[in-house]
Formats: structure tokens, sequence, C-alpha cells
């Protein structure tokens, strides 16, 4: 076995989710967290709530310990497929299928891992998994950038199973991958940073729309579109109370009137 490229791609694959991270998350913590903690009402979306230090520490570490995790399984895969491994149906030549697929595909690609993953998050709020796995997660009740891959691994297995599935159903380039693998990364940051934040691209919905799952627990359990949400009735209502007990992603009538046309908050 080549060694060197084994260390260099599994090696790799752990820097590069890692130093993601820090990059990014790094650079919310700093300009806001740090730099503008003195006036929370003009950025911050729960400007009464901070985590403790205790809790943003442990939030580093355990985030950065299921990235590495999370690399270290991505690595062992990149490495198999240098080996003549033909598991995921990765391309590398664009002529395999040309231009308009290379392209449309990554957007195929994108909307099948956030579907997947609405899914797996959902499954993740059903009353056993939510208490025995999901409820790490919400212990940060207002999230920091720090926050979003600090989970039980259990559920990160859960959710990166979800993220590779696609690659073994329809043949995507190479490129396209990676590019949706590290937006995927950096916009989750973002919707976890606590910070008002909204995005130039029309699909993206604003960190407010997340920041409110951890507000509300069992509402609003989209990744980046709000879509899936919308579809199955999910997407929090102005109508509607939601708290840890009220299981199922629809909340209880604030108003006793269940009968009542949907009315979603508008992110």
């Amino acid at each position: 076995m080549d060694w060197v490229r084994y260390a260099s791609v599994v090696v790799g694959s752990v820097v590069a989710g890692v130093a993601i991270l820090w990059l990014v998350a790094g650079y919310y913590h700093v300009r806001y967290y740090l730099l503008r903690r003195h006036e929370p009402e003009t950025w911050k979306l729960q400007p009464k709530r901070f985590p403790s230090d205790k809790m943003q520490r442990k939030a580093m570490r355990l985030a950065s310990a299921n990235l590495a995790f999370a690399g270290l399984i991505s690595g062992h895969l990149v490495f198999a497929m240098t080996q003549g491994w033909r598991g995921p149906a990765i391309y590398f030549d664009v002529a395999d299928y040309g231009w308009a697929w290379t392209i449309g595909g990554t957007a195929v690609l994108f909307v099948m891992i956030d579907g997947a993953a609405y899914y797996v998050h959902r499954l993740l709020h059903v009353k056993w998994l939510y208490r025995r796995v999901h409820y790490i997660h919400h212990k940060w009740g207002a999230p920091s950038p720090w926050v979003v891959t600090a989970l039980h691994p259990v559920e990160m297995l859960m959710l990166q199973a979800a993220t590779f599935l696609p690659l073994f159903l329809i043949p995507f380039h190479y490129v396209s991958v990676i590019v949706v693998f590290v937006y995927v990364l950096i916009f989750n940051i973002v919707d976890h940073s606590g910070v008002k934040l909204t995005s130039i691209w029309p699909w993206q919905g604003p960190s407010a729309y997340h920041d409110d799952h951890h507000v509300h627990f069992h509402v609003n359990f989209g990744q980046h579109l709000t879509f899936f949400d919308r579809m199955h009735g999910t997407l929090r209502r102005v109508d509607r109370r939601y708290g840890k007990a009220n299981f199922g992603g629809k909340g209880v009538s604030a108003d006793g009137a269940e009968d009542q046309p949907p009315a979603f908050v508008k992110y």
C-alpha cells in the first residue's frame, strides 16, 4: 500500500474540515462575540442570551472532534477510490456526462443533501432519539458558530451517511462534490452563528431560520432550504406554540383553533 498517499489523503481530509471550522467560526467569533459583545442588540438574534465560556469551550472541542472524526471517514473513502474502489458514482472528466449535467448535477446534489439532512434531522426529533442523541446539540439554546457540529457522535454519523448517500446513487463530478460539501459546512456555521445574517443567494434562508429551531426546538428542521419545512408544514407558524415538550414539528394552536390556515413566519 502507498502509505505516503494514504497519510496525505486521510490527514488532509481531517485537517480540511477542522480548518474550515476554525477559519469561519473564528471569524464570526472575533468579529461579533469579542469585538462587538458590548452591543448585542445591534447584531445578535438572541441579544440577552450568551453561552458561557465553559459552554463555548465545550462546543469548540466537540465540534472539532466531530469534524476530525468525519474527516477520518471521508479520507478513507477517498483513499479507497484512489486505489480503484468504484462505490461512489463520482467522475473526473466533464466529457463523461457533459457540461449541462456537470453544472446541473451540482444543484441536484445540493438539493438531495438538503433533503436528506431534513429527514434525518426530523428523525432525530422523534422523542426516543431526541432524548438519547440529539438533545446534546440543543444544550446550546442560543447557538454560536462553534455549535455547528457540537453533536453526539451517533448524530454525526447519521448526518454524514445522509450526505454521502446521493454519491452512491447518481454520478456527480468531483468538483461539484467538493463545492457542495464546502458550501454546506460553511453555511451551517453561518446558520449557527447567532448573528443576524442574510444571504445574497436566494435559496439560502437567513440565520434566523435555524436560530429559531434552537429557540423553539421541534420546528424548522431544514438545513439551508425552507422548501422541505414548507412542504411538510414544519416551518414555524405565527399562530402556533412550540417548546421542548411539543414534539412533531407542528406545535400546538396558540388560540385553540386547530383548523386555521397556515401562517408561516416570513424568513
